[in-house]
């Protein structure tokens, strides 16, 4: 055997998991081997420990009101704009440049290529916007402020955190493989993500979108409108669980429609 021949590596998959494996793992590299998790890590850190550092340090705002509510309306209204940009880029942005269409030339299906891409990019999400900032936060309400919040409920709530992001980052995906341009991409996911904040919308639409999550839902007795994530990080029941599942639901169908697209697109 020559020394080319112990380079190649067999690929034993078929059909539509075909190249799947080593396209996530080029996708990893892409992730952990350079620059691109700590910077993630560092921006998610300013917006979401920094606004809770700022509200506690300067406007003295109590840690109980800050972790339920005040960080989970910074993290609704900040961290879904990088859930968007990768999704667009993850796929549009190689559709562009061309990357796509040499990669998509391997023996390589579309089907692993977008899935790929999608795990990857849902996996960085998980561990730069949601874990590392979510445990410093933490940290800082248990060992500066004092208080002493469920981990349950905590944990739970920085699940809903991913799955507010992930319902985002999949519908971006979705957009890429329906429209060539990035203005529609992009300002289509921007309008859902940020339709809450513009205005209220029909109490009935709340419950079939993502936006009850870590936006406000029900008063408690301080009159302060508190989220799902918000009830659950201080440990109370939450009223419904009809926008988890939809939102679930969502992602589903996002990845579904992206996938039955992705067959048809030309590169």
């Amino acid at each position: 055997m020559n020394a080319n021949a112990t380079q190649l590596i067999s690929c034993r998959t078929h059909g539509w998991c075909t190249g799947f494996a080593n396209m996530l793992a080029k996708e990893n590299v892409a992730w952990w081997r350079t620059r691109r998790w700590w910077i993630q890590s560092l921006v998610a850190i300013f917006f979401v420990d920094g606004s809770m550092l700022a509200n506690h340090q300067l406007a003295r705002i109590s840690i109980e009101r800050i972790a339920s509510f005040n960080n989970l309306l910074i993290i609704a209204g900040v961290l879904p704009i990088t859930a968007i940009i990768l999704g667009q880029d993850s796929i549009l942005g190689e559709m562009q440049s061309g990357t796509a269409a040499w990669v998509l030339s391997k023996p390589l299906r579309r089907s692993a290529f977008l899935l790929a891409k999608l795990a990857a990019n849902g996996l960085g999400v998980l561990v730069t916007a949601v874990l590392i900032p979510g445990f410093i936060a933490y940290c800082y309400f248990d060992l500066v402020g004092g208080v002493k919040l469920p981990v349950a409920g905590f944990v739970e709530a920085m699940g809903l955190v991913y799955l507010y992001l992930l319902f985002y980052m999949t519908l971006t995906m979705m957009l890429a493989t329906l429209f060539s341009g990035r203005g529609p991409v992009f300002g289509i996911a921007m309008s859902a993500a940020w339709g809450f904040l513009m205005g209220q919308p029909p109490t009935w639409l709340e419950a079939f979108l993502p936006w009850t999550l870590l936006i406000s839902y029900v008063q408690d007795s301080n009159s302060t409108l508190l989220s799902l994530g918000g009830l659950l990080i201080l440990g109370k029941q939450v009223p419904t669980l009809v926008p988890i599942i939809t939102t679930a639901l969502w992602c589903v169908l996002f990845t579904s429609v992206a996938l039955g697209r992705i067959r048809r697109v030309e590169f």
